[in-house]
């Protein structure tokens, strides 16, 4: 019986630059310490995928996938279907997101035979080892499957800790193909935990990991960061973790042993915007001594009602307070809004954007990024968005045109879209422009003047709320060949 294991990471429609794909890599570690040969095929990086990915799987004991809702389900089909017509025996599994909510959905396709719930690694290995021993399947935790063609829903196993696994393989990629000149001229993102406690009504985190949270003990976080920035010349640090600051204990360990052994690494993550605010002085000093360049805060909605609505736990007021928090202390923040929740959406354009502006007042470099909302599978609110009339896809196929920049949602007319989508995405970015569009309406020539006369523009319509006869807009829309 072979003992090799091919674990793919389809393509994504969006995506400037190409992360490492940390959730296989989580996956792939056990497995090789245990000592099954992984094939990491990632269709990003090359072209055509399909007979590359054809000659890597032969002779795996099962393919498995990481799999997100939206347009990585398109990848994730085509190459599914492909292993099926070569290699009808052999298991496909789904895994990630969108399986772990729609197990049943996803099994209901003849090209996925398996799907594995909730965190990978644990299930994955043991999926590994029945079938290299051809032992039945049945009690594996967090695997459904078909018998019989009934399906055999497993529940979603509870986190486990995650120190139990080695460390992140990172040399079983081309490195190089996932450095990223972002804080750094070689940013790479990095794993330290699963998980959030949190319960925001949009996410589906909650439903795939039950609110708990594990992540690795301070030193051997310090271990792997020094091995990255050592070995692979890596100088910064995406934290993918959802919520890199839940423990704040382990927190300060991280930061303390960063200037102890002196790490030169600038690094980002995410944080709650009343995590940071309850931070002492003093301990937010710690993190920015300890190279933290960047933070990503959720403000979500200017208007205190929609946050209420989604269990946020915040308000408005804090996200302006957080915003000056990191402006004294150098570090850029960058946060994320969102639009479109039930209610009354068009008086949060408004709210939404006086909050913006005041993010823009305290400091222009302080990006603002603005999505709509989905009712994805496993979040707090998808039954709420059903019965106000959301009607999900009822096939796998059907949600791989799903994300966060298109509508979704009944009570949202189409017009509402592209109103946020000129305010926010077009007009507000040029009436506060950040260092890029500052440094080329700095550089002299014609398209500096093009830039300024936007810039100019831009801020008059913004402030004056005059949106009408946006031909500047609509320009711009054809230029990127799309219709208004």
């Amino acid at each position: 019986m072979s003992d090799k294991v091919t674990l793919i990471f389809p393509r994504l429609r969006r995506e400037s630059n190409v992360w490492a794909p940390l959730p296989l890599m989580a996956v792939a570690a056990p497995l090789l310490a245990e000592g099954f040969e992984i094939e990491l095929l990632d269709p990003r990086t090359f072209h055509p995928h399909i007979p590359e990915i054809l000659q890597a799987a032969g002779g795996s004991l099962f393919v498995g996938l990481s799999v997100m809702t939206g347009f990585q389900i398109r990848d994730a089909v085509i190459i599914s279907k492909a292993l099926k017509d070569v290699y009808p025996e052999m298991p496909v599994v789904w895994g990630g997101y969108h399986a772990s909510m729609l197990p049943e959905q996803t099994l209901a396709e003849d090209y996925v035979d398996m799907v594995i719930r909730g965190q990978g690694q644990p299930t994955a290995l043991e999926l590994a080892r029945r079938l290299a021993a051809g032992e039945d399947l049945e009690g594996v935790p967090g695997l459904c499957y078909k018998r019989d063609g009934e399906a055999i829903v497993a529940e979603h196993p509870p986190l486990v800790e995650i120190d139990q696994y080695p460390s992140t393989p990172y040399d079983i990629l081309d490195i190089e193909t996932y450095m990223v000149p972002d804080l750094g001229t070689r940013t790479m993102k990095y794993f330290s935990s699963q998980g959030c406690p949190f319960g925001c009504g949009f996410c589906a985190e909650t439903s795939m990991y039950g609110r708990g949270w594990v992540g690795f003990p301070p030193e051997r976080v310090l271990d792997d960061l020094e091995n990255l920035a050592k070995n692979y010349g890596v100088n910064a640090i995406d934290f993918a973790d959802t919520n890199f600051f839940v423990s704040k204990k382990r927190v300060k360990a991280i930061c303390e042993g960063i200037l102890e052994r002196g790490l030169d690494l600038k690094w980002a993550a995410d944080v709650r915007t009343r995590q940071f605010i309850d931070f002492s002085p003093r301990f937010r000093e710690l993190i920015r001594d300890a190279g933290c360049r960047r933070l990503l805060l959720g403000a979500e909605s200017g208007s205190q009602e929609a946050l209420k609505m989604i269990g946020k736990q915040t308000t408005v007021d804090d996200t302006l307070h957080v915003a000056r928090l990191c402006d004294g202390l150098g570090i850029t923040a960058r946060f994320t809004t969102m639009f479109g929740f039930p209610g009354e959406p068009e008086k949060d354009i408004e709210l939404t954007l006086r909050m913006i502006e005041g993010i823009k007042a305290v400091n222009e470099d302080f990006e603002v990024h603005g999505f709509f909302f989905a009712p994805y599978p496993g979040a707090p609110m998808y039954e709420e968005a059903v019965q106000l009339g959301f009607r999900p896809p009822g096939w796998l196929e059907g949600w791989a045109d799903f994300d966060l920049t298109e509508l979704h949602t009944p009570w949202v007319n189409p017009e509402y879209k592209k109103k946020v989508d000129m305010i926010i995405d077009f007009y507000m970015p040029y009436a506060s422009p950040g260092p890029e569009l500052r440094q080329k309406m700095a550089a002299g020539g014609p398209r500096s003047y093009a830039y300024r006369a936007m810039h100019r523009l831009a801020s008059w319509r913004v402030g004056n709320r005059n949106f009408e006869a946006p031909l500047e807009w609509k320009l711009k829309q054809l230029k990127a060949g799309r219709r208004g």
